[in-house]
């Protein structure tokens, strides 16, 4: 990687934090802080730095709204191009601590270093997309456990029946190129680590998420250096 290319990929695995009370973004001990514009409560993948993320690298699928994910106001413009976190936290979390739900989780003195180094990690840009709201948002059955492969395998085999808006945009090859998953390979059965409750298979799933961050973060730095860079330098975050 260039000097360029390495400072734009660390940006896209930096942790962030999404704070209504601050005024601008910035960073500070390798967390970006950043305000949100969205009506709703404070959520990093719709911070206002994660959209100025999306609006980049999903420039070609906004341009029928301007360019745009969100109105003045905060609301919306088009709930099929919502922001949204790829690998999530709570479900790994459920079966590595034995929990119920997040709203029974175990005290955090009682993780395991992996599970805790995993969320102070996962609210990232490498580790955001833009999907329909029916997807992401509100969750449904299309994103069973919060599983990528899960959701991937319904994409290939067209077994998603709502959002075809979206869908008709693409074949599956281009869909996964567009999300910057081109290299990203599809387990065989990807919900039998949270069927079988199997504890040391959802930490080693934390690895295999940390290396698909590595994959989509160098795909999406070669496609788009240069408006990132500028982007993020623009913001103060490149020295």
């Amino acid at each position: 990687m260039t000097e360029k290319e390495e400072q734009v990929y660390k940006i896209l695995l930096t942790p962030i934090k999404c704070d209504k009370k601050v005024s601008k973004i910035y960073m500070e001990d390798n967390v970006i802080y950043s305000p949100q514009l969205y009506k709703s409560i404070a959520d990093e993948d719709m911070s206002d730095f994660s959209v100025g993320f999306y609006k980049i690298i999903y420039e070609d699928l906004l341009k029928n709204d301007g360019g745009e994910i969100l109105n003045e106001d905060g609301s919306y413009k088009n709930d099929n191009y919502m922001g949204d976190t790829i690998h999530s936290f709570n479900s790994l979390a459920n079966v590595i601590l034995g929990d119920k739900s997040q709203n029974c989780r175990s005290p955090k003195e009682k993780w395991p270093e992996e599970l805790i180094e995993y969320e102070s990690k996962y609210h990232c840009l490498a580790n955001f997309w833009v999907i329909p709201m029916c997807h992401g948002r509100r969750i449904t059955e299309f994103r069973s456990y919060d599983s990528l492969d899960e959701y991937l395998n319904k994409v290939r085999t067209g077994a998603i029946n709502n959002a075809k808006e979206y869908f008709q945009k693409f074949t599956y090859e281009s869909f996964l190129e567009i999300h910057g998953l081109s290299s990203h390979k599809i387990l065989d059965d990807p919900l039998k680590i949270y069927r079988s409750k199997d504890k040391k298979g959802c930490i080693d799933e934390i690895q295999r998420i940390y290396d698909s961050w590595n994959k989509r973060a160098n795909e999406i730095v070669k496609k788009y250096k240069t408006e990132l860079y500028d982007y993020f330098e623009g913001l103060g975050l490149i020295n």
